[in-house]
């Protein structure tokens, strides 16, 4: 297999089906041309930058090279470089459509329980002696909006316990 084949599928599999190729539009104002770039848009590269860890400065490196190989940047041609500041923005971008997209879909009624580390310190007599028990405090907290709803105390860290405890504060109630 030629390496234009191995480039042509590695380039597919990577990048996927690109948008026809833009060149740059020149407007005519007066005697001065403008030159009016077309957007790059690096969303997609943006998220594979960020579910592989890359850095911004090495990402726009990344990004430009494949830019320049499929041809969208020559040597004339440099308005659609990327740069680490275009990354920053397109991972700001990603991330809070990401965020909204979770938000929007975010299930009203769930629990979640908190392991706060507090302990119930509570004085007993036992046989004409105190005994100080120490009970773990879990505290019982609806999502979203962090309603709460109760706590749990246990004699015993042990998980079934601990399980069987919230349990039966949900049957109670």
């Amino acid at each position: 297999m030629s390496s234009d084949g191995l480039v042509g599928k590695f380039r597919e599999e990577t990048v996927g089906s690109l948008p026809p190729l833009h060149k740059s539009e020149v407007v005519l104002h007066g005697i001065f041309p403008t030159v009016t770039p077309v957007v790059t848009k690096v969303l997609p590269a943006v998220r594979t930058l960020d579910r592989f860890d890359i850095f911004d400065r090495a990402g726009a490196a990344i990004v430009s090279t494949a830019l320049q190989d499929v041809a969208i940047i020559s040597e004339n041609n440099v308005l659609n470089v990327v740069d680490r500041y275009k990354i920053r923005r397109g991972r700001t971008k990603a991330r809070t459509t990401l965020l909204s997209q979770v938000i929007k879909d975010y299930d009203l009624d769930q629990f979640g329980l908190y392991f706060d580390g507090r302990k119930d310190r509570t004085l007993s007599m036992e046989d004409n002696r105190r005994k100080v028990i120490i009970e773990e405090h879990i505290s019982l907290v609806k999502e979203p909006g962090s309603e709460y709803i109760g706590h749990v105390s246990v004699n015993f860290g042990r998980a079934q316990i601990i399980g069987n405890n919230i349990y039966s504060f949900f049957l109670m109630r």
